[in-house]
């Protein structure tokens, strides 16, 4: 183990000191920060901007009020308009009882166009006054719902509100492909690396195919994991300068954030001892992410079938999701923001996903041994028996 560690050491060292790494850690900041600054100056050019909106009604049902302005015709509107006087302007056709048509005119410009939900409110606004509707009537039908979701648990109490809920799996899935991709990524190219410069000859007599092996799964997946926290510090900065910080307040330590821990730990070693398979006998890194396409489909199937999850988390496919080694971490973390899953399936699929850790890191290790060692050559399917045999 001592071996594995002294791998692990050089292999995270060796990462975190290269440009791109150290890029990738600043890049949030560099993108991140700007756009929170400038989506706040583009609201402001979008509040000092021209607000007035004009209108030509044909039918006689409309009065000016506030900001929308009422013109003659069509062309005295585009004049306006043209010469910076209103934001946009629409037309009420005589037909439009009847049809419920209207045209709006803008120039084009980022700003240019009226929003559409303040121009209905307007609308409807006139026509309650038009039917002689008492306030209190206009009112519901102005907001005919304020709906309050109630949500009941297995014993039929009523959970707490929660209004991030279906934001969590969301960011559970992105976060959980963003690690698997980042740390399977640095695996490969070091994998591949050592494999075309020879190098790795030289470190397979002195320590096991099992230690160095294990020593490049720790230190490639140390690095990629500093990564992850330092792009969710950099999230978690970026909310807490903005308006999310008052939503996101909702979220407490939960299971979620308990388990979250051991399927992390354990699905970056299944893929990561995966993507070790099919890179140790590639030539190139084109054949290594070629052979690792398929390990990529499964972890973002549950992203794929996030809307299957979302619609029915207790459903056979999403049953299946949280018993498949490969889409285990994913689907069950995003299930358990969604329904209470009962313990026994929670430790059933950590126990497959530790069982097929093992054999993946025994086969990995296995052909990597043989592979490693191949003078060159494309990958060939047929050949992995043999390399398990060995």
């Amino acid at each position: 183990m001592h071996k594995a560690l002294v791998v692990a050491k050089h292999e995270f060292l060796a990462t975190v000191k290269t440009k791109g790494f150290i890029l990738s850690l600043i890049l949030p900041f560099l993108i991140l920060l700007p756009v929170m600054f400038t989506s706040g100056y583009v609201t402001q050019i979008a509040t000092d901007s021209p607000r007035n909106i004009g209108f030509v009604d044909e039918t006689g049902i409309l009065q000016p009020d506030g900001i929308f302005i009422r013109f003659e015709d069509i062309g005295d509107a585009e004049n306006a308009l043209l010469n910076d006087e209103i934001q946009s302007f629409f037309t009420i056709p005589t037909d439009y009882l009847k049809t419920g048509r209207v045209f709006l005119y803008g120039t084009g410009e980022f700003f240019s166009s009226a929003p559409t939900d303040l121009v209905e409110a307007f609308l409807i606004d006139n026509l309650l006054h038009d039917s002689g509707a008492d306030e209190t009537l206009s009112d519901r039908i102005r907001h005919p719902a304020d709906v309050e979701q109630i949500t009941l648990n297995e014993k039929g109490e009523v959970e707490e509100k929660q209004e991030v809920r279906f934001l969590i799996p969301y960011a559970v899935a992105i976060l959980m492909m963003l690690s698997i991709m980042t740390t399977s990524g640095y695996l490969m190219q070091g994998i591949v690396a050592e494999k075309e410069n020879k190098t790795v000859e030289i470190l397979l007599s002195s320590l096991s195919p099992e230690e160095l092996l294990t020593g490049k799964l720790i230190g490639f997946g140390s690095a990629g994991l500093l990564q992850i926290c330092v792009w969710i510090c950099s999230g978690v900065l970026v909310v807490s300068l903005t308006s999310l910080a008052a939503i996101f307040q909702e979220i407490q330590i939960s299971l979620i954030m308990i388990l979250a821990i051991p399927y992390f730990t354990l699905g970056y070693l299944l893929f990561a001892g995966s993507m070790a398979c099919v890179a140790a006998p590639a030539s190139t890194m084109k054949d290594a992410q070629q052979g690792a396409m398929i390990f990529t489909m499964l972890g973002i199937l549950p992203i794929m079938l996030l809307g299957v999850i979302i619609a029915a988390p207790d459903s056979v496919i999403a049953r299946v999701l949280t018993y498949v080694p490969y889409t285990a971490p994913a689907a069950t973390l995003m299930r358990i923001t969604l329904t209470g899953i009962p313990v026994y399936e929670i430790a059933a699929s950590l126990l497959m996903l530790t069982i097929s850790v093992i054999v993946v890191i025994k086969f990995s290790a296995r052909i990597f041994r043989s592979a490693i060692l191949m003078s060159g050559g494309k990958i060939r399917v047929k050949d992995i028996p043999g390399y398990l045999k060995r």
